[in-house]
């Protein structure tokens, strides 16, 4: 018979780590940052698209005849200025991920990397405590 709260000998007592726990290290801290920086650069593309956007919106709507002006030809200011706005979408975009290749990618790549090592150390030294352990030895034909 067992203490209360503890399991029966030989049913994962004190000499096996439990195994539904990861161990614990300081990437949360690193993962936050990586975070904030990501969504910092991500208000930047939105808010400068954003109010492009906007801005043209609101332009057609206050005064639709400006819009209307023809600049060279058959083309006019709106054209002009919806084109101008692809234009940024794609430059932004071209831009945003630059920035994520320069700035967070070899930071998520450090931080996967150690949270590979880490589990890798802890499956050899689980499997290391199991390898000593006589119980979980393996029957040899």
């Amino acid at each position: 018979m067992s203490r209360s709260g503890q399991p029966p000998a030989g049913f994962g007592g004190a000499s096996q780590p439990p195994r539904h726990v990861r161990p614990q290290s300081p990437e949360p801290v690193r993962v936050d940052g990586l975070r904030h920086s990501l969504r910092r650069i991500d208000r930047r593309l939105v808010s400068v698209n954003g109010a492009c956007f906007v801005s043209l919106v609101l332009l057609a709507g206050a005064a639709p005849g400006v819009l209307a002006r023809e600049v060279i030809g058959r083309i006019n200011l709106g054209l002009l200025l919806c084109g101008a706005l692809g234009v940024l979408a794609v430059c932004t975009t071209f831009a945003y991920d630059r920035r994520l290749a320069r700035e967070l990618d070899p930071e998520a790549d450090r931080i996967k990397a150690r949270q590979e090592q880490q589990e890798a150390a802890a499956t050899a030294a689980t499997a290391g405590a199991r390898n000593r352990n006589p119980t979980h030895r393996r029957a040899e034909w």
